[in-house]
């Protein structure tokens, strides 16, 4: 390095904070958050809520008792799926850089009340996917820690995790995302290591597996006939799995260059989680010693136990180890994006105490009060649900699809209205295929809302969303229309260019 090559990339990097603070103030706010997140935080913050070790260790069981082991394949399936959606994400990132992206999306697409019901259901999708991970943390590793953990050690378990996480994000978003690329770091490096043991397990070195046979396994473990409804059912791991990538758009105020960073970084967690989750579960499947309805069985972790027997105890050590960084860095990923996302409403004044709720500390630059918010309801709802990860889980991935859905409807209306801004030079567009992977998109949602809601096993998912909806929808009428109405809530620009038009 030279002497003058300093001082070019600071002269590089204050121009760029000068371009971003000049997009967001176009937007109609002033740069209040640390703007520190450079583009491989932003790919390890979107790899951290996609989680591939918080889906596949908690749910591995779950498709062999649908469908058998035939639900690997499905994977081929969601990933392309998955990726209609990123795209149409990253189309909208490189116009919008803002965070509280889908609400601000929908509200400069179609309208502030739209975009309130959008915001609403987004923040409910993150609060739930914050409960979620802590009680991920409970049931997987509680065992690990008491022989047999009784409900309320699992509670404590989660909950103690989430109040450190909270105090990390706290003490501000350069440290937590620090320790969210350590946990991220750990996961890619640890989970590629184990494809790499189980492939040659499986090839070389194992004895008796099920190996490729376990593809054409059709035999669900619960004895209950296949169905369009149990394939629909199995799929739901891989839909759980690929999450959350749309978190890099969320923390967009506190990316360096988000208009370029955010696109590129939900495409790679998308691209990566999907490749090395598919690899994962369909060598861990191959890997068994015998057949699924003899091994999966029993009280333990079916990968832990799965990852003992085959390499040995150390690598199952090394996989908890691998597995709780993971997990650990999803729930910081997590709460990050959940408090950006208050932090966002109440800003516009879309949330009740939103003057307290979007303050932000003076040293920090983290929005401490909604910090302490999510806590707060993410604690609140391991104990409302006794720790247990499925049931949050389900309504994680109802509220997530509900969101990516009302953004491709805002999407299709506001290409229809030639509404959507102009991308600027090097950004990702989407073109003239905007409106069919947009359809198509949206199609893929309604499908995964279904799977989510009508089978019996969902009816009580569907019910508990419709009472969070009835909730977003009374808050609506009874005050913020009144608000939006006003001009007292709602993103300034929008705001402004109603009153000229007015």
């Amino acid at each position: 390095m030279t002497a003058t090559d300093e001082p070019s990339r600071t002269t590089l990097s204050g121009r760029q904070a000068e371009s971003d603070a000049t997009d967001l103030a176009a937007l109609g706010y002033g740069q209040q958050l640390s703007r520190t997140m450079s583009p491989f935080t932003a790919f390890a913050l979107a790899f951290s809520m996609v989680s591939i070790n918080t889906g596949i260790v908690t749910l591995f069981l779950d498709p062999f008792n649908r469908i058998g082991g035939a639900a690997v394949l499905l994977w081929l399936l969601v990933i392309p799926m998955v990726l209609t959606l990123v795209a149409v994400y990253a189309h909208l990132a490189g116009r919008m850089p803002i965070t509280g992206y889908a609400y601000q999306w929908s509200s400069r697409l179609v309208g502030p009340n739209f975009g309130w019901f959008t915001g609403w259901i987004a923040l409910v999708s993150f609060l739930a996917g914050t409960a979620g991970t802590a009680a991920a943390i409970g049931s997987v590793f509680a065992p690990e820690i008491w022989a047999n953990p009784t409900t309320r050690q699992v509670q404590a378990l989660s909950i103690g995790c989430t109040l450190v996480v909270a105090a990390l994000n706290v003490i501000g978003v350069k440290i937590a995302t620090r320790v969210n690329n350590i946990g991220a770091s750990i996961e890619l490096i640890g989970t590629v290591l184990l494809v790499i043991a189980l492939l040659a397990g499986v090839l070389v070195f194992f004895g008796h597996t099920e190996g490729l046979r376990v593809l054409a396994d059709t035999s669900p473990l619960s004895g209950q006939p296949i169905t369009l409804g149990s394939i629909a059912l199995a799929a739901l791991l891989p839909v759980y799995v690929l999450l959350g990538w749309e978190g890099a758009a969320d923390l967009a105020e506190e990316t360096i260059n988000p208009r370029k960073a955010a696109p590129k970084a939900m495409f790679r967690a998308v691209v990566v989680s999907g490749i090395i989750g598919f690899a994962v579960f369909a060598l861990l499947a191959m890997a068994l010693p015998s057949s699924p309805a003899s091994f999966l069985t029993g009280p333990e972790n079916p990968v832990l136990k799965l990852v003992a027997v085959q390499i040995g105890p150390f690598a199952r050590a090394l996989m908890i180890v691998v597995a709780f960084a993971s997990i650990f860095a999803c729930l910081i990923a997590n709460m990050a994006v959940a408090t950006r996302m208050t932090f966002a409403l109440s800003r516009d004044n879309m949330l009740p105490a939103s003057k307290r709720l979007q303050s932000v500390g003076a040293r920090t630059k983290a929005p401490i009060q909604a910090i302490v918010f999510v806590a707060a309801v993410a604690i609140g709802l391991n104990l409302l649900n006794a720790g247990l990860v499925g049931k949050i889980y389900a309504m994680v991935g109802l509220t997530y699809y509900l969101t990516y859905a009302l953004t491709m409807v805002a999407t299709a209306v506001a290409e229809k209205r030639r509404t959507i801004p102009a991308a600027t030079d090097g950004v990702f567009d989407l073109g003239r295929w905007l409106n069919p992977v947009v359809g198509l998109g949206l199609v893929w949602c309604v499908a995964v809302i279904a799977a989510l809601t009508l089978p019996a096993e969902n009816n009580q998912n569907a019910v508990t969303v419709l009472v969070v909806l009835a909730i977003g929808l009374l808050w609506w009428v009874l005050v913020l229309r009144h608000r939006l109405k006003a001009g007292t809530a709602g993103p300034p620009d929008v705001l402004a260019a109603r009153n000229r038009r007015g």
